[in-house]
């Protein structure tokens, strides 16, 4: 969308708030969310339990990469013996690790945003209320969000209450930070929201923990010291040989 647009769309959305002044007045104030979640109090404790769930996510990932390595590589010593059923065999084998390593990446890649988005919530949830107290206290009609690209073209500094926001966090108990499901598939604490109610619709523009940058998400193995049959979605094609395997 050009500027030009964008700022028609501003001016036809501010156009209501224009026309109420003669009614009552309007008082306007902003903030940048993103700043806001990257200096909540709760933020560190949260990427920190985040990147140790996601460690140990890595490491399933890198055993899983391991262990298909060494049966393609064994197979690669062996293949010159092998023949016949024997090797389709084999081959069969490696092409099913394949397709399980494929499967259980983009689940454990799921369970990583889904764990990234619980451990956000509480923290969300107290930014939300503490937006509300600060427009009321201060008598504010609307707080816009900067970090919405394009949402506002201008603004005066003094109106940022992006620093107010996060002194009422800090006189605010530190949210209760979601321990990971320890049974293996266990739904998370964000799919039970309907023991605890609705979740509260973050603030536009916020992301998760330390954003921007995120944190590191799910990543396959080092592919420059591992098989390229880790760095593609396996070859299902009858007849074709697994990548990796000459």
């Amino acid at each position: 969308m050009s500027f030009l647009a964008r700022l028609g769309r501003i001016m036809l959305v501010a156009a209501p708030i224009t026309s109420l002044a003669a009614q009552a007045p309007v008082k306007i104030a902003y903030v940048d969310s993103r700043y806001i979640v990257n200096n909540a109090p709760a933020t560190p404790a949260a990427q920190a339990a985040y990147q140790k769930d996601l460690n140990a996510i890595q490491a399933q990932i890198q055993k899983m990469s391991d262990s298909l390595d060494a049966l393609t590589a064994a197979f690669n010593k062996e293949q010159a013996t092998l023949v016949g059923e024997k090797r389709d065999t084999r081959l069969k084998a490696i092409s099913d690790r394949q397709s399980e390593f494929q499967a259980r990446y983009q689940a454990l890649q799921s369970q990583a945003q889904d764990r990234e988005a619980e451990l956000m919530q509480p923290i969300l949830d107290q930014i939300k209320i503490a937006l509300e107290d600060v427009r009321t206290e201060m008598g504010l009609t609307v707080i816009f969000d900067v970090s919405q690209s394009g949402a506002i073209v201008a603004a005066d500094k003094n109106l940022n209450v992006s620093d107010r926001v996060l002194a009422r966090l800090r006189t605010m108990p530190p949210p209760a930070i979601a321990t990971a499901p320890e049974a293996k598939g266990a739904p998370s604490a964000a799919a039970k929201g309907a023991a605890t109610g609705a979740p509260v619709s973050a603030p536009v523009g916020v992301r998760g923990p330390g954003a921007p940058p995120g944190p590191a998400g799910v990543k396959r193995p080092d592919s420059t010291a591992k098989s390229d049959s880790i760095k593609k979605k396996p070859d299902t094609t009858a007849g074709r040989r697994p990548p990796g395997v000459r």
